[in-house]
């Protein structure tokens, strides 16, 4: 059985902290054989641990955390990222367009941005979304105390059951995650596609301990430093954000304030 991480977030996420370098060598250390980072509504964290994940022994998806009017959406497979605010019928179609899929991230818990049970079974009325729609998150290593709803209804609709970490911090990469036939990207598609996947839990409770050290790290990132690690041998530390990557972000945050 393969081991994958399809729901992480890197710098490129304003409330993330760990380079992706940082990520692919957590993701090594823990043993994943498949990540996917997904920042929120942004591709280029993705794209580049898709290049970079060879130098670590593992594969990289292209996916994206998409905010759709109905809640947030992980998009994998996909080359373009779709846009912000559609519904989440239109997001789908988007993202089928494009030979991704899908699934939903933390849903059915009334949180802010996850999905509600009317949407998704909206979604899986309309044959185009449901073709795309493959998969939902029972284990959220972030949302798991909340979680227990969609484990039950997640017996009665044809998805696939996701475990995902939904990593702001290095060190939760891997914490929940999800095993899979095979050992490829390719592998867990086709797993997802076919339902064979399992979510695999968090195994200890995340605390108020995981929340400062949250905190800390995101201080951290507003001083411009990041947990990182320079190359696939060393240590994941703290380390100033090049002025390369300040700018991206900083490029980035402006975009956003200004749509």
């Amino acid at each position: 059985m393969g081991t994958a991480d399809i729901h992480i977030h890197s710098i490129y996420s304003p409330d993330a902290t760990t380079t992706v370098r940082g990520i692919l060598k957590q993701a090594a250390d823990v043993g994943l054989d498949v990540i996917a980072i997904a920042d929120h509504d942004e591709l280029r964290g993705s794209l580049e641990a898709v290049k970079l994940a060879p130098n670590y022994g593992l594969e990289a998806i292209p996916a994206a955390e998409v905010a759709t009017s109905d809640g947030h959406l992980v998009a994998l497979f996909i080359n373009k990222l779709p846009p912000s605010g559609l519904s989440l019928v239109d997001t789908l179609s988007h993202i089928g367009d494009q030979g991704g899929i899908a699934i939903a991230p933390h849903p059915f818990n009334n949180l802010p941005n996850s999905l509600s049970m009317e949407a998704v079974l909206g979604a899986l009325a309309n044959p185009h979304a449901k073709a795309v729609l493959k998969g939902m998150e029972t284990y959220n290593m972030g949302t798991q105390n909340f979680d227990k709803v969609a484990r039950k209804l997640s017996v009665y609709l044809p998805l696939a059951k996701i475990g995902s970490s939904d990593a702001h911090i290095y060190w939760a990469v891997g914490g929940a995650h999800t095993e899979f036939p095979g050992k490829t990207a390719h592998d867990l598609r086709a797993a997802i596609e076919n339902n064979t996947t399992v979510a695999i839990p968090y195994e200890e409770e995340f605390s108020a301990k995981a929340l400062l050290s949250w905190v800390h790290r995101i201080t951290l990132r507003r001083f411009g430093f990041a947990s990182d690690a320079i190359s696939a041998s060393t240590p994941i530390d703290t380390q100033p954000l090049s002025k390369t990557m300040r700018q991206k972000i900083k490029k980035k945050n402006k975009k956003a304030d200004g749509d």
